[in-house]
């Protein structure tokens, strides 16, 4: 009997991690459809690197223009959904960077930033790579440094990616805020 009861709590653990392999959702290859969570722009019509995020309970995953932007996301703590993976375009071995590579599991890559490349927004992108060597030679020719997953932190993913400085976006928006009030009605 207690071989029995051996055999059959053996039987049930290796169904249970066979399930949980199972349960992973795979990447899904974008298609005309595929629009950005936060631009809600068609992403074929942008260059580089994109990203894909699962969620449990939703039947398709949430695509990104640029990996920044998956990574963002990552950080936030006020999402409402559990994360059941995230996928980027690796660039190690993309045809171009109008045409990244396979996907890859976000955690698993290695991340050049800070490089003169920039994302599918003409902002500044994290570069995902599954091979080391391909992001140093991607550091030679476009500067950045690299870093792991783990090592991106909140504010780095988080921090206005705008490649203007703060103190023309405040003068911007001090001039809209002036042409927005009303006249001086006195005269």
């Amino acid at each position: 009997m207690r071989q029995c009861l051996l055999i059959a709590l053996a039987a049930l653990s290796l169904s249970a991690c066979k399930e949980d392999s199972a349960a992973m959702p795979q990447p899904v290859e974008m298609s005309a459809e595929a629009v950005g969570y936060y631009c809600q722009m068609d992403l074929l019509n942008h260059d580089g690197p994109k990203g894909q995020i699962h969620l449990a309970g939703l039947p398709a995953p949430i695509f990104f223009s640029q990996v920044r932007d998956t990574i963002a996301y990552l950080h936030m703590p006020e999402q409402n959904h559990a994360v059941q993976v995230a996928y980027v375009q690796d660039m190690a071995n993309a045809e171009s960077w109008a045409k990244p590579g396979a996907w890859i599991a976000a955690d698993k890559a290695l991340y050049v930033t800070g490089s003169d490349q920039m994302g599918g927004m003409n902002a500044p992108e994290f570069v995902p790579f599954s091979e080391e060597a391909a992001a140093v030679a991607f550091i030679a020719s476009h500067g950045g440094a690299l870093l792991r997953f783990d090592e991106i932190r909140p504010q780095d993913a988080l921090a206005d990616a705008s490649p203007e400085p703060a103190a023309a976006v405040q003068s911007d928006i001090a001039n809209r805020l002036r042409a927005l009030a009303p006249a001086d009605r006195s005269n």
